[in-house]
């Protein structure tokens, strides 16, 4: 604790905790179901044997790895399956992105599969992809939730648990005097189950990201409500823990995340992302992290709703942390009960669980997945001793596709026996005669013209011809063929691959096309910029406006827009027309000032 915050303590506060040590600092509420020594009954929960091995940090060898078909078949995997996999995920297109870090590039892919302890599959979409990073965008708040941990485990004295105050002046004094009453009963726990009332990101695009570039933006002001320039996070938009209150649109709040970087500061006298160097990323050997950052954050490094970036192997080292329950070697990071009661419950956006069967009955119930934007995420099993990490910029169209289709392959490759959610049994029997191929296959269009990239596989043989449906009549029987519909629309594409034994396997994809043109004029009026758009092609009845790659508006689709930029003097905007809430997007043009 640093000495600044141990000063403000009561004199009486460290007697009244030290006894109670952990046990007390963990427990949800009084009387909550999550208590050391009691882990929560669940039938899908079994004591599993993970592997003892714990990778060195990288400029020491990094971690083991194999490519040996024989051996990752003794480890339970198939490596053709994975590879199908690794082709699928890297053949995936990529949305632009900025951050402003040296080594980064939103067209850069990377999958990671670590089993039993060794990397069975390392894959990258193409040259400096192994060597870049990558924005992890809200698997921050994943961190944040684990350091949490780790702060509670390592200041017993101040009886912090799920169930403490956000708000207290002894570790938040930049929220007083509260900007609204109700702030006063928002526990940590709401934060983390994304209903404690503070601005959603929904609410204005202020609060939509972890990290802002707006003029006079002040990122402690601005988080717990004073920034005069910003008043929207002052107010609660609903009574914490009663999101049914609010109809605007999700609950879910980065800006509420954002009050842990100040906490953590608060507490241990260190700068977050110094506090998570020290107490996670150095025990575990992670390398280069690096963060998105504007002239708004001051001395703040780390926003923990989440802008930083790092490698793929030390982004599957986090994953590796979470399926060893925060054990390192020995060394303990955070309680492995607290991040239990994350991941055996349905309600954290950020830690999600598989318990409720939300993939599907055929997946185990223990499975979890951390994610962020940009579909960056790390799928752990431990009942397979399993971690799949995924890294890049892949539009958000995609996500109900990439996780399906991801999932679905990721489990065609696991070869040992493993339960799935209903209590289905898979693997019991070794397959017999010749395997079917799994068909699967990536696309990238610009317009209405679509480029096809066959990534499909065949455990005992290989492919040996191709079959197209591209849903408007048109085929081909070339592997990666290239097509051109003649209108916007949506599109049924079918892949039917057939292998060297005779057996087939299929694919199939929704293909929606647009063509938005947009043109932009610029003009002045009493010295203020405005900035006139025009476009065509959207279809839905709004659009997304973007200006300077962050998005400044929903408007209806009526084709036209006027930025009214509120600003004088020399100045550079780019803009963006997007389909709401997807990441198909026109053509970006530029207007100077």
């Amino acid at each position: 604790m640093s000495l600044h915050l141990r000063e403000r303590l009561e004199p009486a506060l460290a007697s009244r905790y030290a006894a109670a040590a952990l046990l007390l600092v963990l427990a949800c509420d009084p009387s909550g179901p999550l208590s050391v020594g009691e882990p929560r009954e669940s039938s899908a929960l079994a004591t599993v044997a993970l592997s003892s091995y714990f990778p060195p940090p990288e400029a020491a060898g990094g971690w083991r790895k194999t490519t040996d078909a024989s051996q990752i078949r003794s480890l339970g995997a198939d490596a053709g399956k994975l590879d199908a996999l690794g082709s699928y995920l890297m053949s995936l297109p990529y949305q632009g992105y900025y951050t402003g870090v040296s080594g980064y590039k939103a067209s850069n892919k990377a999958a990671i599969v670590v089993k039993n302890g060794w990397i069975v599959g390392e894959y990258y979409n193409q040259a400096g992809a192994s060597t870049a990073v990558y924005y992890l965008a809200s698997n921050g708040k994943t961190f944040a939730m684990l350091l949490a941990g780790h702060m509670v485990q390592s200041h017993p004295d101040l009886g912090l648990g799920l169930a403490s105050k956000l708000y207290d002046p002894r570790w938040l004094p930049e929220g007083y005097p509260l900007t609204d009453s109700r702030k006063a009963g928002i526990t940590f726990d709401q934060v983390f189950q994304h209903v404690s009332g503070i601005v959603p990101e929904d609410e204005a695009a202020i609060a939509s990201g972890a990290v802002m570039t707006e003029t006079d933006w002040d990122f402690a002001p601005f988080t717990v409500g004073k920034d005069p320039d910003y008043p929207v996070s002052a107010p609660l938009y609903f009574t914490p823990g009663n999101p049914a209150t609010y109809t605007t649109g999700s609950t879910y709040s980065s800006v509420a995340f954002n009050h842990l970087s100040l906490i953590f500061r608060n507490v241990t006298g260190l700068e977050a992302s110094a506090y998570l160097r020290r107490a996670m990323l150095d025990p575990i050997g992670v390398g280069r992290m690096d963060h998105k950052l504007s002239a708004g954050m001051g001395d703040q490094v780390w926003a923990t709703a989440g802008n930083g970036l790092a490698g793929a192997r030390d982004f599957a080292r986090l994953g590796y942390l979470m399926l060893h329950e925060g054990d390192w070697n020995g060394t303990r990071i955070f309680p492995a009960e607290w991040l239990r009661h994350f991941t055996t419950s349905p309600a954290y956006r950020n830690i999600r669980s598989n318990v409720d069967c939300r993939w599907g009955s055929k997946y185990p119930s223990d499975m979890y997945r951390t994610t962020g934007s940009g579909q960056n995420w790390a799928l752990v099993v431990p009942s397979l001793d399993l971690v799949i990490t995924f890294s890049g910029r892949t539009p958000s169209s995609l996500s109900a596709e990439v996780e399906s289709a991801s999932l679905s392959q990721l489990f065609a490759a696991v070869t040992e026996r493993y339960v799935g959610c209903d209590g289905t049994v898979f693997n019991d029997t070794p397959p017999a005669g010749n395997a079917a191929p799994a068909a699967s296959f990536g696309s990238a269009c610009s317009g209405v013209s679509c480029e096809f990239s066959d990534t499909s596989g065949d455990s005992d043989g290989g492919i040996a011809s191709w079959s197209w449906s591209f849903g408007d009549g048109a085929g081909s029987s070339q592997r990666s063929p290239s097509h051109t519909y003649a209108a916007a629309g949506s599109y049924p594409v079918l892949l039917t691959v057939t292998d060297d034994g005779g057996a087939t396997g299929t694919a199939t994809r929704s293909m929606t096309v647009y063509d938005i043109r947009l043109g932009a004029t610029g003009r002045k009026q009493k010295g203020y910029a405005y900035v006139d758009l025009r476009w065509s092609g959207a279809t839905g009845p709004s659009v997304d406006v973007h200006r300077n790659d962050v998005r400044l508006a929903t408007a209806a689709n009526g084709g036209s827009y006027t930025d009214a930029t509120g600003r004088k003097g020399a100045a550079t905007y780019r803009y963006r027309i997007c389909q709401a809430g997807t990441g198909t997007c026109s053509n970006t043009v530029t207007v100077g000032f």
